[in-house]
């Protein structure tokens, strides 16, 4: 939205001067929500601003309150514990390992790859992504509800896609952040603000496609759809997700359900609304996406009969996104791994099967415990499904996990074959 336009809609935020103040020189903005700043244009002038005052005062401590002296984070702990459930604050070690990691997380990146992930990873990693890939190829063929047209557009949006594993090419510089010991909160201030000056330099550049938007050490992996590129951090590529020593029923099983889970979200409700080059633009044909939609449906109608606790249910709506992504993960990944040495053989390690190993090492990745306060609060605002329910809801929808295990009429994962889904 031009910001000349924003001035005569919102005259009372005044956005020139925010901007000017914030040291932002644009004539445009991206605005996520429009209906907040119409109403907070009228609020302004509303409430008084003595309350104010004591709103944005009351904000910026809580902002703060876990960079400054015990008082201020026994007091936001005491607040935040009673949603989540924690009993006890983290150690020392975990809040200062967690602060470096979110404030320099690429100077600490460096570190963390040159002790944990050597080449030989990065190269086995990469082979597991390129073997879903033709996995997922193979798939999107045999669909029995997707039109050819529509089939074509997806396999050339699966290979245009964009892979990052391990760690970005290029290093972030901190040169500009100012670290003295014994000054704690001043550290944070000068990382943050190096962060915010790294940001606004991209302001009117092209867009940078070899940034990353999380650090190397970060257990996570995410799906990017506007730059279409799937990325696999290196503190995820370790064990129980992903092990250099280990076979490949554990690590298709554990990192290849991850793998396809991000692949998949190219894909899912949201991602199938961007082409190959990241636009969101419609590559469907009509009749695909109303198929593709009630796929979905089944998806969300699925969920929401899981139990979590007592009566309350996973939210099937909030959560389909990423229930598509792991049940259509595991499928794909399990593919993936019978195109293996492994995969093909019958050959017994600690007295389980190799498919029976790739099963237990999908459960294995997301052991966890949660108080049930913590759990009460994921399901209202965690787009994923509880760990439990990333393992059972997907697995009582893979044919070979029945033939596995053996799983019969009665037995509590048992699903009709009517009632499976399949999608992708």
């Amino acid at each position: 939205m031009a910001v000349v336009d924003l001035e005569k809609s919102q005259p009372t935020i005044g956005w020139q001067q925010l901007l000017t103040e914030l040291g932002a020189q644009t004539d445009s903005i991206d605005v996520g929500q429009p209906a907040y700043y119409n109403a907070l244009n009228k609020l302004l002038n509303a409430i008084p601003i003595e309350s104010w005052k004591v709103y944005l005062k009351a904000n910026s401590i809580s902002n703060y309150a876990t960079d400054l002296s015990k008082p201020f984070v026994d007091a936001q702990f005491e607040f935040t514990k009673v949603l989540s459930g924690q009993a006890v604050q983290k150690s020392r070690g975990e809040k200062m390992a967690s602060a470096v990691d979110h404030l320099l997380g690429e100077a600490l990146g460096q570190l963390y790859v040159n002790i944990y992930f050597p080449e030989s990873a990065k190269k086995r990693m990469l082979e597991l992504v390129n073997n879903l890939q033709k996995a997922y190829a193979v798939r999107i063929d045999n669909l029995d509800w997707m039109s050819d047209s529509t089939k074509q557009k997806a396999k050339e949006k699966l290979f245009a896609m964009t892979k990052k594993i391990g760690y970005p090419d290029k290093w972030k510089d901190y040169s500009n952040v100012n670290i003295v010991r014994n000054k704690y909160f001043e550290n944070v201030a000068s990382a943050s603000s190096g962060r915010y000056q790294y940001q606004l330099a991209k302001l009117g550049q092209p867009v940078d496609k070899t940034e990353w938007f999380t650090t190397p050490s970060t257990v996570t992996a995410y799906n990017n759809p506007s730059a279409n590129e799937i990325v696999f951090p290196a503190g995820i590529l370790q064990p129980p997700y992903f092990d250099n020593n280990a076979d490949d029923a554990l690590n298709y099983g554990g990192i290849g359900m991850v793998i396809g889970h991000e692949i998949t979200h190219t894909f899912d409700d949201q991602g199938a609304q961007y082409d190959k080059d990241g636009n969101v633009k419609n590559w469907w044909t009509k009749e695909d996406y109303k198929k593709f939609n009630a796929k979905t449906q089944q998806v969300i109608d699925l969920y929401n009969s899981f139990t979590v606790l007592d009566t309350l249910h996973i939210k099937g709506a909030m959560t389909v996104g990423e229930n598509t992504a792991d049940i259509s993960g595991v499928a794909v990944a399990y593919d993936a791994f019978k195109m293996t040495k492994e995969g093909q053989d019958s050959t017994k390690i600690g007295g389980f099967t190799p498919d029976q190993r790739f099963f237990l090492s999908v459960a294995r990745i997301w052991r966890a415990k949660m108080k049930d306060e913590f759990l009460r609060l994921w399901i209202n605002n965690n787009p994923h499904s509880p760990p439990v329910w990333r393992v059972n809801g997907p697995l009582m929808n893979t044919p070979a996990f029945y033939s596995a295990f053996d799983i019969q009429p009665g037995d509590k994962m048992y699903l009709p074959e009517e009632s499976r889904i399949h999608i992708w």
